[in-house]
């Protein structure tokens, strides 16, 4: 058995590097002329860096040579990349008293700020794990065997304890001190190296950046029939008749992902989430090693209605109760079967308003409670009792959902309330 892995995993580390030469990779952006690169969010455990590049050519400027390609990166970090990856963040225009402090030290936004940034990332090797279509990929960043990290680490500590902190800053004086004492107390055995697990969304486009934008707060919306009719369903048609929902298709096609499906019919098929990052390497694990796998506590699959033309939840009627009973039924005894979690440990819902608009499912385990905010999530089984009381139940009624007011579909909710209001 080990060395069928063995050759299993050949294989695989084989074929990555043939897609890794065809498409954008992390390490081909940080080396494009005029990269830049700014912090979005960053927490604990995750940061959403910002890169702003051309191609090799210039192809990609504007009429100022500036670029205008712009990439996600989104991380799984240790203390001491947080530290280097949030000291660029971006600032919102008109906004930026409204922002919270994402760093411990307010830096400025500037270019040695991004030269530190892409100084980190350089260091390291991104080997691709899998790629869902044109913008998603994920891969695996491993320290550069050709890089004296040790060297690398004091030259960053070095130029983060120097940084000049924003004149605007009314604690600026205070502050600097406090970062100084913090970068030189800093040893180089807690700034481990390690590895870390990164998405590329590569182009990004508008929406998704938004996505990752620093919060400038939220609002609960209450989205009658009328204001879904004449707001909401145009704003979702306008981004279905994009290009941004390719990636979906290749899976439902098997053009990507195929170690990710779990179940594969006419109608639907369920696939294991990217957001379970601890699940076992779909390519060199053999299935039935999953059983009752520790991972499993972070249970996270989808599962997605393969005809077109249901964008959402309002889009449903009683003419798609059985595709959805069976997502429901079957969807649960296979991932019972796979993994060992019975049904009544599993929570199986609906988001509205959804992250893309092509109808899914989630499927978590009760521990794991992303996602399952009252004000945007919605029990699947709910769902199926509604529309067999009232095929239109979800065209008729009004929904409450939670929406940031840096939203373009806020805004323009706002705009027809008001105007109605007049």
């Amino acid at each position: 058995m080990e060395e069928t892995r063995k050759a299993k995993r050949s294989k695989v580390e084989e074929e990555p590097e043939k897609v890794k030469e065809e498409r954008t990779t992390p390490s081909t952006i940080f080396n494009y002329k005029h990269c830049h690169a700014q912090t979005l969010t960053i927490s604990d455990q995750h940061v959403n860096i910002l890169l702003t590049h051309s191609n090799e050519d210039d192809f990609n400027l504007d009429g100022k040579g500036e670029a205008t390609v712009r990439s996600i990166l989104k991380f799984s970090v240790i203390p001491f990349h947080r530290d280097v990856l949030g000291c660029n963040p971006v600032i919102l225009p008109d906004i930026e008293e409204d922002i919270p402090t994402r760093t411990s030290i307010p830096y400025e936004r500037r270019g040695e700020a991004s030269d530190l940034i892409l100084s980190l990332l350089k260091s390291y090797d991104f080997h691709l794990k899998s790629e869902s279509g044109a913008e998603y990929s994920f891969y695996r960043g491993v320290p550069s065997p050709n890089i004296n990290m040790q060297n690398l680490v004091c030259s960053i500590l070095d130029k983060l304890s120097t940084m000049t902190i924003s004149s605007s800053d009314s604690t600026n004086k205070e502050e600097k001190e406090k970062g100084n004492d913090k970068f030189e107390s800093t040893s180089l055995t807690s700034a481990t190296f390690g590895c870390f697990n990164v998405e590329l969304i590569s182009p990004a486009s508008d929406r998704q950046i938004q996505r990752f934008m620093p919060s400038t707060g939220s609002s609960l919306i209450q989205e009658t029939a009328m204001i879904y009719d004449a707001v909401t369903k145009p704003f979702i048609q306008h981004i279905v008749d994009g290009s941004s929902l390719g990636w979906i298709k290749n899976i439902i096609e098997g053009k990507k992902e195929k170690e990710r499906i779990l179940v594969d019919t006419p109608e639907y098929l369920l696939n294991i989430d990217t957001k379970w990052r601890t699940h076992p390497d779909p390519f060199t694990v053999p299935r039935e090693e999953w059983f009752q796998h520790q991972s499993t506590e972070d249970l996270y699959c989808l599962g997605f209605i393969k005809k077109d033309g249901v964008a959402n939840l309002r889009d449903l009627t009683m003419k798609h109760v059985p595709v959805l009973r069976a997502m429901l039924n079957e969807g649960c005894e296979t991932i019972e079967k796979i993994y060992g979690v019975v049904k009544d440990q599993l929570r199986v819902f609906v988001h509205y308003q959804p992250q893309f608009y092509h109808f899914h499912v989630h499927f978590t385990r009760l521990e794991n409670e992303i996602g399952a905010q009252t004000e945007r999530a919605h029990l699947l089984s709910d769902i199926i009792q509604n529309l067999e009381m009232d095929t239109d139940y979800y065209k008729k009624r009004t929904i409450t959902y939670k929406l940031q007011k840096k939203s373009p579909l806020y805004k323009q909710i706002v705009a027809f309330q008001e105007k109605n209001n007049e």
